[in-house]
């Protein structure tokens, strides 16, 4: 059987050894260490502008089979990810491996794009905190009214921007949430008990766990001394 370094240097040898070929550069689970027996290999193919046009008007941009995930992208489009308000899309990047850099630039585009930028962290940091409290206020909701589906529904989705929040206090892009219980371990700054508190909650939400959770995080945010802790209503 292929193994994924005789695969990889296959898709270099077929893809990467055009001119209109920039660079290569390697991403995904593998890369960070998350991968299993059945995980596929994730390249990127960095083409001139004419290329990617090209790949882009045949539908060729994105290549997918069961072994591998090929995806071409420009210089300038690389270069707009480390301006994404997207926290995922500055994860995807982090543990990137260059494998080739005809231009010279691609490290440090790829150092731009995973360095964190403490600029836009309280903007993030009142999305994902409005996003959670009203999550969290329609699982309360549907405790309410008996509807358990409802409850947790609206308890995953405030999970989901909790995630966001926790790593963004911790000045860290957030990570897709498939890959989120293999990072949030590393946190520094967390409730106690996260995981667990998560587990629980997932499982079967109540208005005792949905609470403690809650207060859990708020006295992580009063740290900082932001105003609108206690005011998320008028978060805009």
């Amino acid at each position: 059987m292929e193994s994924r370094e005789e695969l990889l240097n296959k898709l270099l040898q077929d893809y990467c050894v055009e001119d209109s070929v920039l660079g290569a550069i390697q991403i995904g689970s593998i890369t960070k260490g998350y991968d299993d027996i059945s995980s596929d290999v994730d390249l990127e193919v960095i083409v001139t502008e004419e290329k990617y046009a090209k790949t882009e008007k045949s539908f060729q941009k994105i290549i997918h089979t069961g072994k591998y995930d090929l995806i071409f992208t420009t210089i300038a489009r690389l270069r707009n990810i480390a301006n994404s308000e997207r926290d995922e899309d500055h994860w995807d990047y982090q543990d990137a491996i260059k494998l080739i850099d005809k231009t010279g630039e691609i490290e440090k585009i790829l150092k731009d794009i995973v360095k964190y930028d403490p600029d836009s962290r309280v903007a993030r940091l009142k999305t994902y905190y409005l996003g959670y409290w009203n999550h969290t206020l329609g699982s309360f909701s549907c405790l309410k009214h008996k509807n358990d589906w409802g409850a947790k529904i609206y308890a995953a989705l405030a999970i989901q921007e909790l995630i966001r929040l926790l790593f963004n206090i911790n000045y860290r892009w957030s990570p897709r949430l498939q890959w989120a219980f293999k990072e949030v371990p590393s946190l520094e700054k967390k409730p106690p008990n996260l995981e667990t508190q998560i587990r629980s909650i997932l499982e079967e939400p109540d208005s005792n766990s949905l609470g403690r959770l809650w207060n859990d995080t708020i006295s992580l945010l009063r740290v900082e001394n932001y105003s609108w802790i206690d005011k998320p209503e008028e978060i805009m």
